[in-house]
């Protein structure tokens, strides 16, 4: 599954919430919601102890340390800018999951949250 996959899933998702197909108790909602935030709130930490990783040092003075330092350094930032995605995704998922149990202003915060998500690897 590629992450185009798992957005085009998430969009139909929000969109049968959004028609009333998929339509769940606002207190079932909220639960699976808030899994979906405690998901996000996670991979923020994640992505913040990645981020850390990406700026250690003392590997050494040779040329060959130093390329290597920065070769883990690189990936350590790749990886932390990967979990953007995976970060809007659970705040999508959890938007998705308010509009479908009717709580369309915690859905709007969700949302907002999405934005911010996506917001920050813009600025990178």
């Amino acid at each position: 599954m590629t992450i185009e996959t798992s957005r085009a899933d998430i969009v139909r998702f929000k969109q049968a919430a959004q028609a009333g197909t998929i339509q769940f108790d606002p207190a079932a909602a909220r639960r699976c919601a808030d899994q979906y935030d405690k998901q996000a709130e996670r991979l923020v930490y994640l992505q913040q102890r990645l981020e850390s990783a990406a700026e250690l040092g003392g590997f050494g003075g040779f040329v060959s340390a130093q390329q290597l330092q920065a070769g883990f350094n690189h990936k350590a930032r790749d990886a932390a800018a990967l979990l953007d995605h995976y970060i809007e995704a659970a705040y999508r998922m959890k938007e998705a999951f308010l509009i479908s149990g009717g709580l369309l202003d915690e859905a709007d915060a969700a949302n907002a949250a999405a934005l911010r998500a996506l917001g920050s690897r813009t600025t990178r």
